[in-house]
């Protein structure tokens, strides 16, 4: 919506060209954002629908400023059953947390978190995540897990200068190799 003064503000959907780009190729993202998609955006935002169709878990990372999920359940009658368990790892130490309930999770800037890996999705909800950067970074941290652990798990180098090709390819080499790795195994 640009034909006003302020609608560049406004993302109701993504545009077409940002759909195939990015974190927009992902066919549960309902919107994302970055100073791609929003010049001038100090934000990397995404809202995707946690689905029946559960991604690989995400090894451990860090940020290279602050993050927030929000894991949202859908259910009008209790909006508080997220309708699903995930569960995420907190620190280098790997402290297992189990979301069950809608949640909030604040990730303070280098810290490690994650895996997260999703269980028994019974019915969609939401999960967002926003990094305070205007484009999202991180930093892997494999060395945390064995490589039998890491192996069928995604990881991403993201230094925060990527352009959303560069993220395209990354993406596509990761799911290639585990696609392979699961095929294999």
């Amino acid at each position: 919506m640009t034909e006003t003064k302020y609608g560049k503000y406004f993302l109701h959907e993504l545009p077409p060209e940002q759909r195939q780009r990015g974190f927009g190729a992902n066919e549960n993202t309902v919107v994302w954002t970055d100073d791609d998609v929003i010049k001038g955006s100090p934000l990397y935002w995404a809202v995707r629908w946690g689905l029946n169709q559960i991604p690989p878990p995400h090894g451990p990372h860090a940020h290279k400023n602050a993050k927030v999920l929000a894991l949202l359940g859908m259910d009008p009658d209790d909006p508080n059953d997220l309708g699903a368990e995930i569960d995420i790892c907190m620190g280098e130490e790997m402290e297992k947390h189990t979301i069950t309930r809608s949640t909030l999770v604040y990730i303070p800037a280098h810290f490690v978190h994650c895996p997260i890996a999703y269980r028994n999705v019974r019915r969609p909800f939401l999960f967002i995540q926003s990094q305070y950067a205007p484009k999202l970074t991180e930093i892997s941290y494999k060395k945390l897990l064995s490589e039998r652990e890491r192996e069928n798990m995604i990881f991403f180098e993201l230094d925060g200068h990527q352009t959303d090709e560069d993220f395209k390819k990354q993406r596509e080499i990761v799911f290639k190799d585990l696609r392979a790795k699961l095929q294999c195994g």
